[in-house]
């Protein structure tokens, strides 16, 4: 009688641990690097919207009180504003200055 009540208890708890892992967290990973990728966003990023369209971004604007992010996206000479949950993801990062020295630095060592 008692190996019941443990597995009345036991079940309920298994059930809704699988969920989480199957379901839920596989969801809330994805929305924080949906995130994260929003956040680091930079002029010259090349990103794939969710309507399809591949762009360079021109410009993010980011509003002084909680709000929509808005971004600045070029569609081959056609300048569009979007909402930056728009983007699903960055397809190329723009090359920062460091990023440029380093490879620069690393050819220098190469060379001899």
């Amino acid at each position: 009688m008692e190996s019941l009540w443990l597995i009345a208890l036991v079940y309920p708890v298994v059930i809704a641990l699988l969920f989480y892992f199957a379901f839920l967290r596989p969801v809330q990973q994805e929305r924080k690097k949906q995130k994260q990728q929003l956040q680091s966003l930079r002029v010259g990023d090349e990103v794939l919207t969710q309507s399809g369209f591949i762009a360079v971004v021109k410009d993010v604007r980011i509003p002084k009180e909680p709000g929509l992010t808005e971004v600045i996206l070029d569609l081959g000479g056609i300048e569009v504003r979007a909402v930056a949950s728009a983007i699903v993801e960055r397809l190329n990062a723009a090359e920062t200055p460091e990023d440029e020295a380093t490879k620069k630095r690393q050819t220098l060592e190469a060379r001899g």
